[in-house]
């Protein structure tokens, strides 16, 4: 079986789509031939919402500078995130079921509970359906209903970490810090089923950053300029085979 899997998004849909067609499992929007027929998966690692900049945000409504609390600017980050969820949403109902996994983040999860304050990356606060609107219920239902991890052939893949408590997106999981399990000398998936951990959440870059004494994988690496990055992962049997794909590092540095 051969997976590919892709990190955070937050909002990057031109990104997304150059990645599914660079990997072969697109023809412009529509499922591609390969990922319909073979033995082939695609995982999203969660974080689909929520621009991660303001410069970001002012990419997704063609504007100069985004300003949070103008109402104009607040409803088109909402529609243009509403019509990129729609399109990911119609690209997953045109395979058969398990084909495509999209797993919880702790974005998605904080837009589809209004009961949670808005979170805050930097200095922008995503008051995205907090001032009074909500996703559309179809949206909201579909986003409800997406694992919080799934393990596939001994890979343990999730949002955060490989423990429940990573990817539980209570108001405890930010007081806590739950991605310190990062930093510690320590087997995190010893005593579980799983061989391989694959995660996303904490931004990396130059392609993935390795954790859990080599056996956890970091997978954030969507969010600098251009860069881009997924996994191919193939299971060969008692081996994996990893290969890390896209735009790992991109940078100008200025001469003296």
């Amino acid at each position: 079986m051969r997976l590919i899997v892709i990190g955070d998004i937050h909002t990057q849909a031109r990104k997304l789509w150059a990645m599914l067609n660079e990997a072969g499992l697109a023809e412009g929007r529509k499922p591609s031939r390969s990922l319909l027929e073979d033995e082939l998966k695609l995982v999203l690692l969660g974080d689909l919402l929520h621009a991660k900049s303001r410069r970001g945000y002012a990419a997704l409504i063609g504007a100069e500078r985004y300003d949070e609390y103008d109402p104009e600017h607040l409803k088109r980050a909402e529609a243009a995130q509403e019509a990129f969820l729609s399109e990911v949403r119609d690209f997953q109902a045109r395979l058969p079921a398990g084909k495509m996994i999209i797993l919880m983040g702790n974005h998605d999860y904080n837009a589809v509970h209004p009961e949670q304050g808005p979170l805050r990356t930097d200095d922008v606060l995503h008051l995205e359906w907090k001032e009074g609107g909500r996703l559309p219920q179809d949206l909201r239902d579909w986003i409800a209903g997406w694992p919080h991890e799934v393990a596939l052939e001994g890979v343990h893949l999730a949002h955060v970490g490989p423990r429940p408590e990573h990817n539980t997106f209570d108001t405890s999981f930010y007081l806590e810090n739950r991605r310190r399990w990062l930093y510690e000398d320590q087997d995190w998936l010893e005593g579980t089923p799983h061989q391989l951990g694959v995660y996303g959440h904490t931004p990396v870059r130059g392609g993935v950053n390795i954790a859990s004494q080599g056996r956890a994988i970091l997978l954030d690496t969507n969010g600098h300029g251009d860069e881009y990055c997924y996994l191919e992962l193939e299971v060969q049997d008692e081996r994996y085979r990893l290969k890390m794909r896209g735009l790992f590092f991109d940078e100008f540095i200025q001469r003296s």
